[in-house]
């Protein structure tokens, strides 16, 4: 392992980004790191349909930034055809999990069974249960086949060798957690939150770094986009610049900070399950959903054109300045995401009696909103940071920019997690 370095590549429905790393003396060294913009229409609800135009976009971002790297471990991320999920079962062997999980695929999947591809790992290995435990909890992971196949196809058309596939709750475990179990990370509970372009995902990580909790968030990146778009009257495109140079959070005073609490918070609407595991299968050489046997840009984000052209005038008559315009054009949507962030954390410590959440860690395009991690802990009353999967690592500075460890880290934990997935101790 000290000698080969290993790729991450994360390949998401507006962007596809890549970490390259190698395990230096002390510890992995991230040596090449950047991201560029995913081809229109090659992904639908996060299913690749255009494998040779998107594993095209691949080689060149790679051929741009110098990687020769062939073995790469990637993510797959849809909600319609992936589920994660924590399960508990009765307590049993390793021998017996084997079966039984095939059984239980059928109860926690949205689609049909017959062609999926599974993996599943134990949280806690049941030889280390204590005497009196009578269940035990297994993380599920299940995709449909035609999902994991195009991914794997889009690989090969890169001219990359697939080592393994990995779901993104975990990689990013990775790289913001795991890194940080000398600091003490494992004496607290995370909620990563991962609020990308079409989709947000809360995945909760109690002590230990063992996921508990999944939910995806019905509101997104492009939902505040579209907010600014209808209230300022601009195209999507022009309020998504508007958004990314104008955009930022004005707590003080912010009418989501006096939204009223549930007593007794319930169960957050329409929770799917949670993303679940699926079990190590082979396409060509690559391990497919291989869970382990232990448990942005350097260049301007792809929304937004080298030179654009000013702004058009505003289409609908609003006051204040051009930050507070948007500002009063995204708040609501923002009410309402904050909202679904803190029922859904309500209702896992309710959940949950005798545990917390720590803290909140915001990665993803929309952690990047000015003032935004404040918002959030306020209204949650929980500790928020924005994410830097770079803080714990070593980085090769030579091949990664300032602007990709500092003002672009939070677009990143992922792939990082996927670069050091067998490197960290």
């Amino acid at each position: 392992m000290a000698d080969k370095a290993v790729l991450g590549l994360d390949i998401g429905t507006n962007s596809i980004k890549f970490a390259e790393a190698r395990m230096g003396r002390a510890g992995p060294v991230i040596v090449n790191a950047g991201i560029g913009a995913t081809p229109r229409d090659t992904i639908a609800n996060g299913v690749i349909v255009d494998t040779a135009a998107l594993g095209a976009a691949v080689r060149t971002l790679l051929a741009a930034h110098g990687v020769r790297t062939k073995s790469v471990v990637s993510s797959v991320a849809s909600q319609s055809s992936l589920v994660v999920r924590p399960i508990e079962v009765p307590r049993m062997t390793r021998e017996e999990l084997t079966s039984t999980m095939q059984w239980e695929v059928d109860r926690h999947i949205p689609f049909a069974a017959n062609e999926v591809v599974m993996d599943f790992q134990p949280l806690v290995a049941p030889e280390d249960l204590p005497e009196e435990a009578q269940n035990m909890e297994v993380l599920l992971a299940v995709a449909q086949e035609d999902m994991i196949e195009a991914h794997v196809e889009t690989l090969f058309t890169a001219g990359l060798d697939p080592a393994a596939l990995d779901v993104e709750p975990l990689a990013a475990c990775r790289s913001l957690i795991d890194v940080e179990q000398d600091q003490g990370a494992y004496t607290r509970t995370y909620a990563l939150l991962n609020i990308g372009a079409n989709t947000t995902d809360l995945s909760i990580f109690r002590q230990g770094g063992l996921l508990s909790f999944t939910r995806p968030i019905p509101l997104a990146g492009d939902n505040i986009t579209n907010a600014i778009a209808e209230a300022l009257g601009y195209e999507f495109h022009e309020a998504e610049r508007a958004k990314l140079e104008d955009g930022t959070v004005y707590v003080q005073g912010a009418p989501a900070l006096e939204a009223p609490r549930d007593a007794a918070p319930a169960e957050p609407a329409e929770i799917p399950p949670e993303r679940p595991v699926p079990p190590v299968e082979e396409a060509g050489e690559a391990k497919v959903f291989d869970l382990g046997a232990d448990t942005v840009p350097t260049e301007r984000p792809p929304s937004e054109e080298p030179s654009a052209p000013p702004l058009p005038a505003v289409h609908k008559p609003v006051a204040g300045s051009p930050a507070r315009q948007v500002y009063d054009a995204m708040l609501p949507t923002l009410v309402e995401m904050v909202t679904e962030i803190r029922r859904s954390v309500e209702y896992y410590v309710n959940r949950y009696p005798d545990s917390r959440v720590d803290r909140i860690v915001l990665y993803g395009g929309t952690a990047r909103l000015p003032s935004f991690a404040e918002f959030v802990a306020n209204e949650v009353g929980t500790e928020t940071v924005v994410a830097n999967p770079f803080q714990y690592l070593t980085v090769d500075q030579a091949s990664v920019t300032d602007e990709m460890t500092k003002d672009n880290a939070c677009y990143m934990p992922i792939v990082v997690g996927l670069a050091v997935r067998d490197m960290l101790g």
